[in-house]
């Protein structure tokens, strides 16, 4: 059956198909609530790869269709709107040129498949290859999952329950298959308006559109919200203090402390006697606190006081035997001594001595650590960043939290990491009763970025069914309920504190138990099909 839908070849009907899919794309991901347009996003794109005969035509409108896709979707990376760092314009420009790049190898995968069969096996071919590449590009230093096909779906949460199945790649499999069936049906249509494939194709449209709501409509939504055995109220602050002063002006070890005594003041402002924890956020305080004993036993006396639990980003220190330094560590000037500084979370509570702490594993690539640095110290000064983070240590802990006087378990993660699904389903696997992430999303000034990553974490919540607790420096802040609901979410910009009674769960749900199983079999499919096509192109050409 040969699939073939025949367009102008022209160069201003190419362009029109490629900025369609790009627009249609670009304005499906958060800040727009527009995620129904992903469902025929790469329609048009479809019918650009039908239209094109060459190899070096079809990458060049790759290319430009999703740079237009990342221009509108990822324009904030570089922090262009407030032009204040060099290297963070330089690295967001790099990944707006690097982004597209990489959605080109499936898109070329798949138009090597299409163009072998020139039939509808080759057009089906399309979601498994695609998905197989975000998947693919979650793993590994040079990570950066953020335009996953199924983070576009946030807004929608009758539509999106059942990921607590199959994880966020189930949301792309759905909308890169409707794309399929669109594709298909103007296909059909095109050749005969009346004919069957054109009615099974529109029953199977309408089927598949709305069957994530019929699934939605079983959910039990009440069972996540009713008081459990335990309940815990969480108190978020959102001090909203200038990233760029904040590290330029922490020089000195004074300066440093009276920034943890403002969080000090901030907490007694507004806690009270219902309040069992609170959330500062990421490298709220620029000291390895847990190790200065004095500073350490200040502050403790201080939250022990106020009989609260407290979770905290800070700069954790780690200093090394020249023979036994990773090579990616640093130096302090004028002397022999090694050390690597990580991005990190500590966590007190009243009734014990110590800190229990956990650092950041899943690091920014470029902004935070250069990929496998270890294998490419000479690059590490060349690339590092003016105010001083770009070389943050990778940590291995892997800590769960846990709290005697709630007696639960809990994980906190930083920023980035919580855009990684099955890194953060592990956790939950292990004994995670509800979620905290803690970030600094105010680098980037008041656009999309915030926004987008605020939305992430309603996948992460309903994936795993539990509570979310969301601290940032400069917003958004939130809660988020296992339905994905958002509770109290604050404006950017502003000094705030938010509290609410949350309800730590225990059980488990499909996807925390088996992670990203829907991808792995996605992967295998799209092996098979791509090898398949070069042993049939290979006997081919032998004949």
């Amino acid at each position: 059956m040969i699939l073939k839908i025949k367009f102008d070849h022209s160069n201003k009907n190419l362009l029109a198909l490629a900025l369609a899919s790009a627009i249609l794309l670009g304005f499906s991901f958060p800040p727009f609530p527009l995620g129904i347009l992903a469902s025929v996003g790469f329609v048009p794109f479809l019918l650009l790869a039908d239209s094109i005969p060459s190899y070096s035509r079809f990458f060049r409108y790759s290319y430009f269709t999703f740079f237009i896709f990342c221009a509108i979707t990822l324009y904030w990376v570089g922090g262009f709107t407030h032009l204040k760092d060099p290297y963070l314009m330089f690295a967001g420009g790099a990944l707006l040129l690097w982004q597209p790049l990489f959605f080109t190898i499936p898109a070329s995968l798949y138009y090597f498949v299409k163009k072998s069969y020139s039939s509808v096996y080759g057009v089906i071919s399309f979601p498994f290859i695609w998905l197989t590449f975000e998947w693919l590009y979650a793993l590994g230093e040079f990570a950066f999952p953020w335009l996953t096909m199924g983070n576009s779906q946030t807004y929608n949460l009758e539509k999106i329950q059942f990921i607590e199945f199959t994880g966020v790649y189930g949301l792309s499999l759905w909308i890169l298959l409707m794309n399929i069936l669109v594709f298909l049906l103007i296909h059909f249509f095109r050749r005969n308006k009346s004919s069957k494939q054109v009615k099974y194709l529109t029953v199977a449209i309408l089927v598949w559109y709305l069957a994530p709501n019929f699934y939605s409509m079983a959910v039990n939504k009440q069972k996540y919200l009713s008081p459990s055995k335990k309940e815990i109220t969480i108190g978020i602050v959102q001090p909203n203090i200038d990233p760029w002063d904040k590290w330029e002006g922490a020089n000195t070890f004074q300066g440093r402390w009276r920034q943890a005594e403002s969080y000090l003041t901030f907490m007694k402002d507004h806690v009270n006697k219902k309040t069992d924890m609170i959330l500062l956020p990421e490298s709220a305080i620029l000291l390895n606190l847990p190790a200065l004993s004095d500073q350490f036993f200040e502050f403790k006396k201080e939250t022990d006081s106020l009989n609260i639990a407290v979770i905290s980003g800070y700069a954790k220190v780690k200093y090394y035997e020249a023979n036994e330094a990773p090579v990616s560590s640093s130096i302090i000037k004028g002397t022999n001594i090694h050390y690597d500084s990580f991005n990190s979370i500590f966590f007190i509570e009243p009734g014990t001595n110590s800190a229990q702490t956990y650092s950041k594993m899943r690091l920014v690539p470029f902004a935070e650590r250069i990929p496998y640095a270890d294998d490419v110290p000479f690059l590490i000064e060349p690339l590092r960043w003016g105010v001083g983070i770009s070389n943050w240590g990778l940590g291995k802990d892997s800590t769960l939290f846990f709290s005697k006087k709630l007696n639960s378990h809990f994980l906190a993660m930083i920023c980035y990491e919580s855009i990684f699904p099955e890194f953060v389903s592990r956790f939950v696997d292990k004994g995670a009763e509800f979620l905290v992430f803690i970030t600094n999303d105010s680098w980037w000034g008041n656009t999309s970025g915030a926004r987008q990553h605020q939305q992430y974490a309603v996948l992460r919540a309903i994936e795993n069914r539990r509570w979310v607790a969301r601290c940032a420096n400069g917003g958004i802040s939130s809660f988020i309920d296992p339905y994905g609901d958002e509770y109290d979410k604050t404006a950017m910009y502003t000094q705030t504190y938010i509290e609410r009674k949350i309800y730590p769960l225990q059980d488990k749900t499909f996807y925390t138990k088996h992670g990203d199983w829907l991808a792995r079999i996605c992967a295998s499919v799209a092996l098979f099909i791509i090898l398949f096509t070069m042993s049939y192109q290979f006997i081919l050409r032998k004949k």
